[in-house]
């Protein structure tokens, strides 16, 4: 029962980030059931784990609602996610990396350099940013060796546009997309550095400004309506409001 419960959470999970179940609209167990041809009690455990994860609101004898997501949510979840990396980055800085995944991390750093110099134009070397972007994430997080960790880290990602593949590419100013860019490249580099140096402090801050500078970042592409749109494209996009 329990792969039929993962696997139901998940569907459900992507659909609802995807926008098929609208922010606001009730979800009851009968029709969840139905939707995704399972069990109703297959279905109460997987809105259950969505409402765990904060995507829905249990709603006393009238199931459960798809939650709103405003900015500032947003941002401080963004804010909490660099709480948690910032913690990993000074772990794997004290436990050290092993030659595998110190080649790994400077690959990825190495490639993004690559891309840089092309300036990131067209949408094939934007989806390879991105991927770069989290592969260096999953890497310091699986560096840092801490299970615990890196299970919370994964929570924080399933929220709206809060994991590092949620990257908003500015429609309107490309040299402000550059900008931002280069400034998350330099601050990859600086904390590989500190991790091979195993300053385990200095890591661990230039994470946590990481994170900030992407909250920022977040917060400013998001006013403007056009980035807003093509947020609808992003897991969890539709469930955001500007103006809550």
């Amino acid at each position: 029962m329990s792969f039929a419960v993962d696997d139901a959470t998940e569907t459900l999970r992507r659909r609802v980030l995807n926008g098929e179940f609208p922010p606001g609209a009730k979800l009851r167990e009968v029709a969840v059931a139905e939707e995704l041809g399972v069990s109703r009690t297959i279905a109460r455990l997987a809105m259950s784990g969505l409402e765990h994860e904060g995507l829905l609101t249990r709603e006393p004898n009238r199931g459960c609602r798809v939650n709103y997501f405003s900015i500032q949510q947003i941002v401080e979840a963004i804010e909490v996610r660099g709480e948690l990396e910032a913690m990993a980055a000074r772990q794997a800085s004290e436990r050290g990396l092993d030659r595998a995944m110190a080649d790994r991390l400077s690959a990825i750093v190495a490639r993004e350099e690559a891309l840089l110099q092309n300036g990131v134009q067209g949408a094939e070397a934007r989806a390879e940013w991105v991927a770069l972007n989290v592969r260096f994430h999953e890497a310091m997080i699986e560096a840092s060796g801490n299970w615990a960790v890196r299970v919370a880290i994964r929570q924080m990602w399933r929220l709206p546009l809060v994991s590092p593949d949620a990257f908003i590419f500015e429609p309107k100013d490309a040299a402000k997309s550059r900008l931002q860019l280069l400034a998350a490249h330099e601050d990859h580099v600086e904390i590989l550095h500190a991790v091979q140096a195993r300053q385990g402090h200095r890591a661990e801050a230039r994470m946590r400004e990481h994170a900030c500078a992407s909250a920022r970042n977040k917060r400013s592409n998001l006013a403007d309506p056009e980035a807003q749109a093509l947020t609808r494209g992003l897991p969890g996009g539709a469930l955001v409001r500007a103006d809550l």
